[in-house]
């Protein structure tokens, strides 16, 4: 069964602009983590391709 109860919701604020590459990949690297403790071991392979795609899209955009 999901536990909800210790998610906490990060509201987006409009001057937040671009988040952060690093804050997006270690979202999802917890997600992850997570993941992979409730058995979903495929889900978390997937989420962690996602955060190597994060940082291979900022060095294409930083090498342009």
């Amino acid at each position: 069964m999901l536990n909800l109860t210790a998610a906490v919701a990060v509201p987006a604020s409009a001057s937040a602009g671009k988040l952060s590459p690093l804050l997006i990949a270690d979202r999802l690297i917890t997600l992850a983590q997570d993941a992979d403790r409730a058995g979903y071991s495929a889900t978390a392979e997937r989420l962690i391709r996602l955060v190597n795609r994060v940082f291979d899209e900022e060095c294409r955009v930083g090498q342009a």
